[in-house]
Parts: structure tokens; C-alpha cells; sequence
């Protein structure tokens, strides 16, 4: 996922601001994961980065420097003002060169949303070297939604790990770009696991899965029968409450007609 230059790591602050940590062993990473959940309409991409050692020091000095008042201590101010600052160059850099393609274009794909959350472990002095993970989520729909087959192609940090959710219902017929690549499915969910090749690239042909559509297709058909079921039970509640209204105005009816008429006879036989 290209996010400023790859999200974190590609800080022009490493090689301006601090070339010394550059000549000094690596003894610390940038250790980045996604996890990447598709539906037929759009999709959301979650990334984080775990950020260790000498990498610390140089994140907490980019706060420092472009947020804050270079006065080497990051508060919590600083803390959000980076992370808008990082948001805007995320969506600037999705905007300029898109990572996500559908069926072999960016068109239909479009940003909706991008969350930046930088870690409060940056909170403090900048020569501080514990660790800190940082995290996005990017929100993506699709003008024109998945059909029956189609074809997702992914740019991402190489290497980094990655687990793809694909939409309810579907199977994966191939990948490219996918290393290390491993296949679970849960609730009709394929789930698909590896890392991202040195090319940076990730390609899934993707196909609906027919069972699946004909179980789908078959609880919309109870659905709709039992909905049926349920306004003819009403209608014929209703019918039968309406003769039974009936019945006993007809019953009342003639038991009045009876009264009058053994009235009437009781008078004749008075006479």
C-alpha cells in the first residue's frame, strides 16, 4: 500500500535530519502488516507498522520537527498535528498514484474515507527508542460492484505481511504476487494469507461461488414464501374475525326475533 512513500519508512527526515543514525548498525525496523477486507461494492485496507530502536528516534524527530517547535519532547498536541499532516499525505499519495485496481483499472475505485492514528507510546523525549505501532485504514467503494468473476490487483509495502478477506461467496481461482500464501475458509469466507513479493504486487482472480449463489438465491426464495404465508394468515385471521362478527349479530339477531315471538304467544294464551 503506498502510503507516503510506503506510510512511514520513506520520511525524507532520515536522510536530512539524521544521516547519524544511517552510519550506526541497523538495530531497528520498520515491520508493517495489512489486513484487507473486499465486499462486492468496495473494500477497506487496514495497515500498521510497528516502529523499534534507532526508527523511533527518527519518527519522534519528524514530529518534533514538522509538527511541533523543535524542542525535542513530542506532547500530545504534536501527536495529532502529525497525524493529520501524515493523513493529507496519504490521501495525496493515493491520489497521485492509485494502489488499487479493478479488472485491470483504477476508475471505479474511489476513496472514501482515510483514518491516521499515530501511537501515544511518541509521547515523551525524542531520543527514546521504545517501540511504537502506528496504524491507517483506508475506505474504498466501487462504482461498478464485483460481478460474477473480476480481477484485484494490489500495491503494497514488499514483503510486508498481508491477509486478504474476499466477499461472501467467493473462491479465489488464482494469485500472483501473493509469497508464502496460505488458504482458510470461515462463515463463507475465503481468507487468504502470505506476504507481499519484492515487486510489491498482488493480483487475485476471483470467482462467485455457484453453491453459495444457490443457497443465497434459495433463502431469499423462503424469505419471500414465508412473508407470503405470513400476509395470507393475516388475511384469513381477518376473514374469519369478520364472520364471526357476523355470526353473532345473526344470532343475536334471531334470539331477539325468538323473544318477540314467545312475548307474542304469551300474550295470546293470556287472553
Amino acid at each position: 500500500m503506498k502510503r507516503y512513500n510506503l506510510f512511514l519508512t520513506g520520511f525524507l527526515i532520515i536522510t536530512l535530519f539524521m544521516p547519524a543514525f544511517l552510519a550506526e548498525p541497523c538495530t531497528a525496523a520498520f515491520v508493517p502488516s495489512n489486513n484487507i477486507t473486499l465486499e462486492r461494492g468496495g473494500m477497506t485496507w487496514e495497515y500498521q507498522e510497528q516502529i523499534t530502536g534507532n526508527e523511533s528516534i527518527v519518527f519522534r524527530s519528524f514530529i518534533d520537527l514538522e509538527a511541533g517547535n523543535s524542542d525535542r519532547f513530542v506532547n500530545a498536541w504534536e501527536i495529532l498535528k502529525a497525524g493529520s499532516i501524515l493523513r493529507d499525505k496519504m490521501e495525496e499519495s493515493i491520489k497521485t498514484k492509485p494502489d488499487v485496481k479493478l479488472n485491470g483499472t483504477s476508475e471505479p475505485v474511489k476513496v472514501t474515507d482515510v483514518d491516521f492514528v499515530l501511537s501515544t507510546e511518541a509521547l515523551g523525549k525524542i531520543e527514546k527508542t521504545s517501540s511504537m505501532t502506528n496504524s491507517a485504514t483506508v475506505s474504498y467503494i466501487f462504482e461498478k460492484p464485483i460481478g460474477r468473476e473480476a480481477n484485484i490487483w494490489l500495491m503494497g509495502t514488499p514483503t510486508s505481511s498481508v491477509t486478504i478477506n474476499l466477499p461472501a461467496g467467493f473462491d479465489v481461482e488464482k494469485t500472483e504476487g501473493l509469497n508464502s500464501k496460505s488458504q482458510e475458509y470461515e462463515n463463507n469466507t475465503t481468507v487468504l494469507k502470505g506476504t507481499f513479493s519484492s515487486e510489491k504486487n498482488i493480483t487475485l482472480w476471483i470467482s462467485e461461488n455457484e453453491t453459495y449463489k444457490a443457497e443465497m438465491q434459495e433463502r431469499e426464495r423462503i424469505i419471500e414464501q414465508n412473508a407470503e404465508n405470513k400476509t395470507n394468515a393475516t388475511v384469513n385471521k381477518t376473514g374469519a374475525a369478520g364472520k364471526a362478527v357476523e355470526a353473532s349479530k345473526s344470532s343475536g339477531f334471531f334470539k331477539d326475533i325468538f323473544i318477540w315471538f314467545y312475548q307474542v304467544v304469551q300474550k295470546v294464551n293470556l287472553v
